[in-house]
């Protein structure tokens, strides 16, 4: 992964609303049309927000007849928001 893409993935993730995605996609797969109520967002700001983390390469999307179907892209993801999590835990504790 190049330095470029690495910043890509960082840019994604500095919006709470696609860190809370990826959480509920952590769940498993889901419809952009579940995730507008539960975030309480217009459906086209979370197409949006899925868009910036298709780019990045964190979410994948397939179609079922109408519906688009979003899942983490990686096994991995998770353990990256622990793992920033952690990070973020440690620095309010210092």
């Amino acid at each position: 992964m190049d330095e470029r893409h690495i910043a890509e993935v960082a840019k994604a993730l500095a919006s709470p609303v696609r860190v809370r995605i990826l959480r509920i996609l952590e769940e498993g797969e889901r419809c952009g049309c579940e995730l507008v109520p539960l975030l309480g967002l217009d459906p086209s700001v979370v197409s949006r927000h899925l868009a910036v983390l298709s780019r990045a390469g964190l979410v994948e999307s397939r179609r079922e007849g109408v519906r688009i179907l979003w899942r983490l892209s990686s096994p991995e993801i998770p353990l990256l928001l622990r793992c920033l999590e952690n990070l973020a835990c440690e620095k309010e504790a210092v």
